[in-house]
């Protein structure tokens, strides 16, 4: 009876350990993604900021 307890308890450590790495590489390349999305952000925030700074340029005075 002890015997076979141990082995579940082992048993689910073992599947935990994988649970833990597969959740561990998920995360990691969901990291990844963000990093990826916020470099856009960046690019896309950027255009806007000179576009409208271009804008404003080539507008006429108002008198």
């Amino acid at each position: 009876m002890a015997v076979s307890g141990i082995m579940g308890i082992l048993k689910d450590v073992l599947t935990l350990t994988d649970e833990v790495k597969r959740l561990n590489s998920n995360t990691t390349r969901l990291a990844d993604k963000v990093d990826g999305i916020d470099k856009r952000l960046v690019r896309i925030e950027t255009l806007a900021e000179v576009a409208k700074v271009q804008a404003a340029m080539a507008l006429p005075k108002r008198d």
